[in-house]
């Protein structure tokens, strides 16, 4: 599979907040078409530099998947190096003066099987399909969406829930008082020409709900349009507002795949859409390689608790 990309937009904007906390990767608003992975960051809020804390997470995946290609191989192996070494890079950045520091991730690859899509903490990656509907969304490592999947909050309390900033995972520094939260990823093969990926902090996602996206990016706004009206919607934000719209170009498939798969419609000759894998599609959790071990006796714990 080959999916190429029609255009790339982004912002990064401070809202009403006085610092910087969000970090992108590329950190440009308007990024190469022939770019294969992405990365935004919040610095957590509460903890001391979280501006540092998104930004050496955000340099460290820029260097390392600098030149992957849409063409390459990515597997669960090759993201939990990334991982293992965005946490190294953050207690080597770590000294007195930000010890404790966090930040959220959101990360996005690109590659021959897909797209794989990670996340930890409440930064969210949507897949929307204009005319269809949001097709993916990431699950916020946060206490009120714990509360909410277990039924102790009802929907219409989420928005303006007192503890809507706390979350349940993030990336941070080793204090030597916890161990390394794992990372929600997914690796979707569901790809159709026209798709949007968003990837957004919750300055975007708490400012712009799920119609309002829907509604825009299945409008006939260019791309540049659809991603100006989100900026503008988000400039007012109380927090830091980030966001990358990644619009997808064609999805071509090796003529080898079985002839079973989707033929393509009279609109999109020799252009085909991947059909769902349930194995490979399937939501799992990855540890940074040096907490695998520790990782290990807690899910054994969990398995056991539930």
């Amino acid at each position: 599979m080959i999916i190429d990309i029609d255009s790339i937009f982004s912002f990064r904007q401070k809202g009403e907040r006085d610092n910087q906390e969000d970090s992108r990767y590329p950190d440009e608003d308007k990024p190469s078409t022939g770019a294969a992975a992405f990365a935004v960051c919040d610095g957590v809020g509460g903890c001391d530099k979280g501006e540092v804390a998104s930004a050496t997470v955000c340099k460290k995946i820029g260097g390392l998947m600098s030149c992957h290609k849409n063409s390459d191989d990515f597997s669960d192996e090759k993201f939990q190096y990334i991982l293992d070494q965005s946490f190294k890079a953050l207690d080597e950045k770590s000294d007195k003066s930000n010890r404790g520091m966090g930040t959220t991730l959101t990360f996005l690859a690109f590659h021959s099987s897909g797209v794989m899509a990670a996340h930890i903490g409440d930064s969210r990656i949507y897949q929307i399909r204009p005319g269809e509907g949001i097709i993916y969304r990431s699950e916020d490592h946060s206490l009120v969406n714990a509360l909410l999947r277990s039924g102790n909050l009802s929907p219409d309390k989420v928005k303006d829930h007192p503890k809507g900033n706390v979350i349940t995972r993030c990336m941070n520094a080793n204090d030597g008082t916890r161990e390394r939260d794992e990372a929600t990823v997914v690796n979707l093969q569901d790809i159709a020409p026209g798709d949007y990926f968003l990837l957004c902090t919750d300055g975007v996602s708490g400012k712009v709900d799920e119609e309002e996206l829907i509604e825009l990016y299945s409008s006939d706004r260019s791309d540049e349009e659809k991603y100006q009206y989100l900026a503008n919607a988000c400039k007012d934000s109380s927090d830091n507002n980030t966001a990358i719209q990644i619009h997808v170009g064609l999805v071509t498939i090796d003529p080898q795949i079985e002839s079973s798969e989707e033929e393509p419609n009279d609109d999109a000759k020799n252009v085909r859409t991947q059909k769902l894998d349930k194995k490979d599609d399937s939501i799992h959790e990855i540890s940074s390689k040096s907490n695998q071990g520790k990782s290990k006796l807690k899910s054994l714990l969990d398995k056991i608790f539930k």
